[in-house]
């Protein structure tokens, strides 16, 4: 949170602004600062003027419900071979809210997964509002499929399993008219956009295993060629 204060480009109030020049001054001078948590119980709700987090972060059960889910699918990904399936650009995941409306209500990994030697190994976070492509993509297609999650990986258009589908994206990510539904929506690029297929399902952890599915049939593919 505090690379995020310090990147952003709102102006702080003028009362934080001096509260915490004054906390500085005290720690400057070797003054002991003291810090209070008051917990109260009751059956009504409080919501105060400043946050430490964006209002959609702020942890609740829907939040936690697409973190988790999030969070399960990278377990599914980790150590997993993918080689053939790493673009270019960065890998994210990205899972909506249950009714979303705009980018803000759509959680993706921050600055996408972390790729070493052909393996998904790790992730720097789990915010809402990061992945626009991703979020712009995946509410678009909700006005035709029953999708609620979303992952980029290389363009492929070899896939010989019988349980996942493929279809196309028109040049401006349209979907084209004749596919009704899909596991794999393959998109062939354009003038500086590398061609890039997009894997879709009913949530994060869904996405995962069709991803590991197609992995371990391009693992065999090319064994075979050997």
């Amino acid at each position: 949170m505090v690379s995020n204060y310090c990147s952003s480009t709102d102006k702080i109030p003028e009362n934080i602004q001096k509260l915490s020049e004054k906390i500085t001054k005290r720690i400057m001078e070797n003054e002991s600062i003291k810090f209070q948590t008051c917990i109260t119980f009751s059956n009504n709700e409080y919501e105060g003027t400043y946050y430490l987090a964006d209002k959609n972060e702020i942890i609740n059960e829907e939040n936690s419900k697409v973190v988790d889910n999030l969070t399960q699918a990278f377990y599914i990904l980790k150590n997993k071979n993918i080689f053939g399936l790493i673009p270019e650009i960065k890998i994210n995941l990205a899972m909506p809210k249950e009714k979303p409306t705009c980018n803000e209500d759509i959680a993706s990994f921050s600055n996408g997964l972390i790729i070493a030697d052909n393996s998904i190994v790790g992730f720097n976070g789990i915010r809402f509002g990061y992945s626009k492509h991703l979020s712009a993509l995946l509410l678009k297609l909700r006005e035709t499929f029953d999708v609620s999650a979303i992952m980029n990986i290389a363009y492929f258009n070899n896939l010989l399993s019988k349980d996942l589908s493929i279809g196309y994206l028109t040049k401006d990510y349209n979907l084209e008219k004749k596919y009704t539904s899909a596991d794999v929506l393959l998109h062939n690029g354009d003038f500086g956009i590398e061609p890039c297929s997009y894997v879709i399902g009913k949530d994060a952890v869904d996405v995962a295993k069709k991803v590991v599915c197609i992995g371990e049939e391009i693992k065999w593919n090319l064994l075979g060629q050997v």
